[in-house]
């Protein structure tokens, strides 16, 4: 398998929607920044992601050894690595990439963020809002940089801040979702149901043919005990994604609740069978 196709430093962490979106940012970090005519020019397999992750490792480790004037490149190079052995699970080896990567240029504002999203897989959030600080202070106009610091705000319960930031990121990037997303689970947490339910509308009328915007509005009409509009809503989810098991079991709580006690049985059990510990994640939600 191919060192592009692993996730970003999740190995020990909570796989929670917030460490899993840390993980996509910082792919996005390392594999959609402005590359320069000079990144593009070396033809070497640390770049071309088609080698498996021991030889990505090992041909990241000999260009950084052959030394080379390019800084970028360099700092591209221990990016790499750090996403190679964050794949394998040694996140202390890729925090020291990333260490390595901030010392060659501390004005570089995306190395920052790499790390910040690090630090956030590993739960240390002081560190993490300390470098997105930092990075923002550098390039104030990145809209995954107040995201990710949104996040972060979000996980230490300071709800306050991680709003300004969430609207910072909706700002800045109106049109895609995982701003309204993430704001949607903000709004949940802080029980301001119509604005979620405004936010998570506004992720499906940007992404209608995926079920999460549908499974996540739903869930907030359950809380509202609106079951007339959560209902249509996880239909709509299983008819996008049959085997979803959020929607599965929101289909079920609707159907208990407005029939017969086991009338959602059926949907429940199956829940349970594709996804053992779904009724934990309902009950985060804050579902009885």
């Amino acid at each position: 398998m191919r060192l592009r196709a692993f996730p970003i430093f999740t190995a020990r962490a909570a796989l929670s929607v917030s460490a899993m979106l840390s993980a996509g940012l910082l792919a996005t970090a390392l594999l959609t920044a402005p590359a320069t005519a000079k990144d593009e020019a070396p033809s070497d397999p640390c770049f071309d992601g088609k080698l498996s992750i021991k030889d990505v490792l090992d041909a990241c480790q000999a260009f950084i050894d052959k030394g080379n004037d390019d800084k970028k490149l360099v700092i591209r190079a221990h990016s790499v690595r750090a996403m190679g052995l964050s794949a394998t699970g040694n996140l202390d080896a890729a925090m020291d990439e990333i260490n390595t990567a901030v010392a060659i240029d501390p004005k570089r504002a995306n190395s920052y963020f790499m790390r910040a999203a690090a630090y956030h897989a590993k739960k240390e959030y002081d560190k993490a809002v300390a470098d997105l600080d930092t990075a923002i202070e550098l390039k104030e106009d990145d809209p995954d940089y107040y995201l990710l610091r949104g996040l972060v705000y979000s996980q230490k319960n300071d709800y306050d801040a991680a709003l300004t930031d969430l609207n910072k990121k909706v700002k800045l990037d109106p049109k895609t979702t995982n701003g309204y997303s993430n704001r949607g689970e903000l709004y949940r947490k802080r029980k301001e149901f119509d604005s979620a339910v405004a936010d998570y509308t506004k992720v499906i009328e940007l992404d209608p043919e995926s079920a999460k915007g549908y499974v996540d509005r739903g869930w907030i009409y359950v809380l509202q005990d609106n079951l007339d509009k959560a209902g249509p809503d996880f239909d709509t989810a299983l008819e996008i994604q049959a085997n979803n098991a959020l929607a599965l079991v929101g289909r079920g709580v609707v159907k208990s609740r407005t029939g017969d006690a086991t009338d959602g049985s059926a949907d429940l059990r199956m829940a349970e069978r594709l996804e053992p510990g779904v009724f934990e994640q309902v009950r985060a939600l804050g579902v009885k």
